[in-house]
């Protein structure tokens, strides 16, 4: 079978972005299928140049980007950046590119952010991964310009969240993330005095509103555990990036005891995300206020990573303590004392909790076998 895997990363390449995809691409190829990468910009391309630190709207740096990570998991003949606009398409060219959609039998569409282009409606079965439970849902029920068409296009939708969802209004079934852990080497336990690590923006964008109920994002979130620097001897540090109301973010984190790390060098390549993951002592991880408020069962796939590497995570609680195992290697918090408890729990045995973190993710997210239950239930 040839599966066309559709991700957005040369608009912002960076190597959260690239994960996020294209583990669903390694997944589908560990059982035995072509596959080929698709970025399509969209109709009005945007891009970021994080290096020059500039925007980048023909995504020159994206595609650099591209092209390099995706040799290196051997996909170098087999990845595709379509922009529309200026009729460019990059990596395996048009011809190649038209050819390979022509014969492809299922397009996955990761975050719902590829548009259904009349080459991408031909193939037979379309999956669309919702990643942003909650927001998603209420943004179709909205109207959204970008989202409301997604419920006919697809020909299954799957969910990061878990039903019932506000607003849902459409047959959302619930998977989990991808990881292709081959790709994600364990080192040793990082030593006292590391730090408990993320990435994150402050602010991505504003509140959505359902029923007369706000769903807000990660900063009203962070804002009530501002003070947990003050309560836990351990070091907490956030790699922020960009978004709303950044220099707020950096204010109020840095005003509480936080310490900041660029989260371009975090993670500007594959390599230096695995060494920021790697120099960490575990994640001490946050979710936007809308996936708690709802209890929507969403869980990070940034979190993956961290246990993938063999990395302890203490992340906010959404409801994923439903269907996880929790208190070994992966701790939920509520509040302050309870993540206090957790992050005290793995700087006692760091050992344990690091082998812990490395079975939970090969045991619940290993690429390979989501993307045969996707298969399943098409």
């Amino acid at each position: 079978m040839r599966v066309v895997v559709a991700g957005w990363v040369a608009g912002f390449p960076m190597a959260g972005f690239l994960w996020h995809a294209l583990s669903y691409a390694l997944g589908f190829r560990d059982l035995g299928h072509e596959v080929w990468f698709l970025d399509d910009a969209g109709d009005e391309p945007w891009g970021w140049d994080p290096v020059a630190d500039r925007l980048d709207l023909e995504c020159a740096a994206g595609v650099r980007f591209l092209a390099r990570e995706l040799d290196a998991v051997g996909l170098g003949d087999r990845w595709i950046f379509r922009n529309e606009a200026s009729g460019r398409w990059e990596g395996a060219g048009e011809a190649a590119g038209r050819e390979a959609l022509a014969g492809a039998d299922l397009f996955v569409n990761v975050s719902l952010i590829c548009p259904m282009r009349p080459e991408y409606a031909a193939i037979p079965n379309r999956i669309g991964i919702d990643t942003d439970p909650v927001f998603t849902q209420v943004r179709i029920a909205n109207g959204d310009t970008l989202l409301r068409e997604v419920p006919s296009t697809h020909t299954r939708l799957f969910t990061f969240g878990r039903s019932p969802l506000p607003a849902e209004r459409h047959e959302w079934l619930p998977t989990r993330q991808a990881v292709a852990t081959a790709n994600w080497p364990v080192t040793p336990p990082a030593g006292s005095g590391a730090p408990f690590t993320t990435l994150t923006t402050w602010r991505a964008y504003p509140p959505v509103t359902w029923d007369g109920v706000e769903y807000a994002g990660k900063d009203r979130s962070l804002r009530g555990f501002l003070d947990l620097p003050a309560h836990t001897g351990a070091t907490l540090e956030v790699a922020l990036g960009g978004g709303d109301d950044h220099q707020e973010g950096v204010r109020e984190l840095k005003a509480h005891g936080w310490r900041l790390a660029d989260p371009v060098a975090a993670a500007v390549t594959t390599d230096a995300y695995q060494r920021y993951l790697a120099r960490s002592a575990g994640e001490i991880g946050f979710a936007k206020h809308g996936y708690a408020a709802s209890r929507s069962g969403w869980f990070s796939e940034r979190t993956c990573c961290y246990l993938a590497s063999g990395r302890p995570a203490v992340v906010q609680e959404t409801g994923w303590s439903d269907w996880l195992p929790v208190g070994e290697g992966l701790f939920a918090f509520s509040d302050i004392a309870g993540a206090v408890e957790a992050l005290d729990a793995i700087t006692a045995e760091p050992e344990r909790h690091a082998a812990a973190a490395r079975r939970l993710v090969e045991e619940h997210f290993e690429a390979a076998t989501v993307c045969a239950e996707l298969l399943e239930a098409l």
